[in-house]
Formats: C-alpha cells, sequence, structure tokens
C-alpha cells in the first residue's frame, strides 16, 4: 500500500502498491519553506489514520529529512513537524523511517532545489546563491532501489535510516553543473550564508553493491542531465 502521489510515492508504485504487508507513506508536506500550521495539522491527522489502519502489517516506512541535522534549519517549522511525526511513527511497532536529503526525479514541484534552479538558470532570472551552503542530492531512483532491500529484510525494523549520497555538494558546485546542462550562465548575488552538515551513510554501504547503486565523481552531472534538459 502507498498513501501519497508525489515523486517518491511514484518511485515505489510497482513493487508496493498491491503489497498488503507494506505501507508506505509518502504523502504530507513538501515544501520545506512551509508554515502554515493547517497543513501541518492536515499531515498529523492523515499520518495517525493511516498508522491506526496499519498496527497489523509488516513495515509501515515513513520519509522523513535528512535536515534535521542541519543547523541553519533544525529550529523551522518544517524540521520540528517533521520531527513530531517521526515521533508519531515510532510507536507502530514496525516502523522503518527512511530519512532523505534532495531527491532528483520527475517532478512538477517548483520548491525543489534542482528545479528552482533549473527555472531560474533557464529563465534568466537572478537568485541569491549561499555560497558556504552545501547540498546532499540522490537520484529518486537510487532511492528507491536501496529503500527496497531495508524493507524486505525483516531484521530492519524499529529504525532510523539515511538513504543519502556519501557526498554533499557545494552550492556553487551545484549551480555550476545545473548551468552546463541548460547551456546558458547563472545570474545570482553572492551571499555568505549556508553550511555543510554530516550525514551518516554507513549504514547503507552494505547494499550499494546489491541495488547497483553507483556514487561517483561524475554522479551530480549525470542525475542532473537525466532529468534535465538543455534550455531552448
Amino acid at each position: 500500500m502507498i498513501i501519497g502521489s508525489g515523486l517518491i510515492a511514484h518511485a515505489f508504485r510497482t513493487a508496493y502498491a498491491q503489497r498488503e504487508d507494506v505501507c508506505l507513506y509518502a504523502a504530507g508536506v513538501s515544501n520545506s519553506a512551509c508554515r502554515d500550521p493547517h497543513e501541518f495539522a492536515r499531515e498529523r491527522e492523515r499520518l495517525t489514520a493511516a498508522l491506526n489502519k496499519s498496527q497489523a502489517i509488516d513495515c509501515f516506512v515513513y520519509f522523513g529529512t535528512c535536515s534535521v541535522a542541519d543547523p541553519e534549519v533544525q529550529d523551522t517549522d518544517y524540521v520540528r513537524h517533521k520531527l513530531a511525526m517521526e515521533e508519531l511513527v515510532a510507536a507502530h511497532p514496525r516502523h522503518l523511517i527512511l530519512r532523505l536529503p534532495q531527491v532528483a526525479g520527475i517532478t512538477p514541484n517548483p520548491h525543489t532545489l534542482l528545479n528552482y534552479l533549473y527555472a531560474h538558470i533557464a529563465r534568466s532570472e537572478a537568485f541569491q546563491l549561499w555560497v558556504d551552503a552545501r547540498r546532499n542530492i540522490i537520484d529518486v531512483a537510487d532511492v528507491a532501489a536501496i529503500a527496497r532491500l531495508l524493507i524486505e529484510d525483516q531484521s530492519v525494523r524499529q529504525r532510523i535510516v539515511n538513504i543519502a549520497n556519501p557526498a554533499s555538494y557545494a552550492m556553487p558546485e551545484i549551480v555550476a553543473a545545473m548551468s552546463r546542462r541548460v547551456g546558458k550562465p547563472a545570474i545570482f548575488d553572492s551571499v555568505h550564508r549556508g553550511s555543510g552538515y554530516a550525514i551518516d551513510t554507513r549504514s547503507i554501504q552494505p547494499l550499494l553493491d546489491k541495488a547497483e547503486v553507483r556514487f561517483g565523481e561524475d554522479y551530480l552531472d549525470k542525475v542532473i542531465a537525466k532529468y534535465y534538459a538543455k534550455a531552448d
């Protein structure tokens, strides 16, 4: 069973849409800048209902955010909300919380980092670049491949696992990669803001070969080329 209809939900639909022993909760607030208490309350209500209906299943999967470790956003409404939702899920006897970084894939959501950069560069619109910030990028297909191995391993329950790239990228590097792909220069104002933060990926390292996930020096360029076209 899958709850949700966005990027993450779609990536798991083939494998889990008809499974009755697994529930993947891939719905809720998708904009990390959200401050609307009504949106947060709606997710809490929907998640609580899903948990109540799924007490007997083998695995209840919730997708959290790696940004809970980012000192720049730890005190935001969004991160506090995500942690509160994790607390709800942790009461399920067979829960699995998967924390994700910036996920790349086909989505109309304008709030994702890569969609935001692509739109601004393609339209030659100026934006503010936090030159000291670092962001972790992973292909949604790689998220799904790794997550499936965790879900199918019945010993991996009552756990929080980071599914992320072992390397994070400086924002100027991400902007440069997107600019190369779009074929247009990025127009931005540099601001010395942001920081990097560590994401512990040791739990997924033994799974990468079986999942056929290859993180390499060209990973960022390959992911951007996979999902973004050159500008006209």
